[in-house]
């Protein structure tokens, strides 16, 4: 089989030394690869710097990414040149990315320019709809520091929000047996399958693995693979879900 894997987290850019991301390591990634490479399978592995991968082998090609820019980039480069027979989409993947960031100082100055130009706003609608506006106007002012100063008291970040990568995957190539991830924190075991399920749905996906960041300690790992059907498989541990993974993701190759 032709297998891509995405893994790790997606860092957006503030400035040319600061960035925001999350807490993925590339773990649970790096067992998947691990074992379909063990079967054979020949591995397109897309991950961050900062993440664990796989070591390096014949049937591995190996594709480093930052933002989720990069990554929808990458992917579609891939999807040109080659077909692949499972996606395995485990990539924690930033919600926003940076639109652009200034000073409370400045932010005020071009709000209060903004509104200066309106007519008056006594009434709350015009109001509301003046300042949605101005946002969006300040929003899209362009980051021009390559090192933004730490004078100010107050930083405001302006976020937008990103493509859903999982939601072009079968678009591009619906060949692929598709493999997405939920995680959620706090959740009841119901919920949680209740949400992938509605994942699984949205993104046409074969498979979601549902997991709760509360279950999550070290190797100690529960997920609940959910298919197409609604039937569900528990596993305790990060190599159990790969070895699950990648079971079910043969069976179906083979079907």
């Amino acid at each position: 089989m032709n297998i891509l894997i995405t893994a790790g987290g997606t860092s957006e850019k503030i400035d040319n030394v600061r960035s925001i991301t999350n807490h993925s390591t590339g773990r649970l990634g790096k067992e998947i690869g691990e074992h379909f490479l063990a079967n054979g399978h020949h591995l397109t592995y897309v991950t961050t710097p900062q993440a664990v991968r796989p070591k390096a082998e014949e049937n591995l090609t190996l594709i480093e990414i930052e933002t989720t820019k990069d990554l929808e980039a990458a992917l579609l480069e891939q999807f040109k040149q080659q077909s692949f027979d499972g996606i395995i989409h485990s990539m924690a993947v930033s919600d926003y990315t940076t639109e652009t960031t200034m000073s409370e100082d400045i932010f005020i100055e071009k709000l209060a320019a903004t509104l200066a130009k309106q007519p008056a706003l006594s009434d709350l609608t015009k109001l509301t709809e003046a300042l949605y506006l101005s946002l969006d106007e300040i929003g899209k002012t362009s980051q021009q520091e390559k090192k933004i100063p730490s004078g100010t008291d107050r930083l405001l970040l302006f976020l937008k929000k990103n493509p859903k990568i999982i939601a072009m995957l079968k678009e591009q190539q619906p060949q692929a047996i598709l493999v997405g991830f939920k995680l959620l924190v706090g959740v009841s075991t119901e919920e949680l399958i209740h949400v992938g399920q509605s994942i699984l749905a949205k993104n046409n996906c074969d498979f979601v693995l549902a997991n709760d960041l509360e279950e999550i300690h070290g190797d100690q790992h529960k997920g609940i693979l959910i298919d197409a059907q609604g039937q569900t498989v528990t596993a305790q541990t990060k190599n159990e879900i790969a070895q699950l993974i990648v079971k079910k993701v043969e069976e179906k190759w083979r079907n």
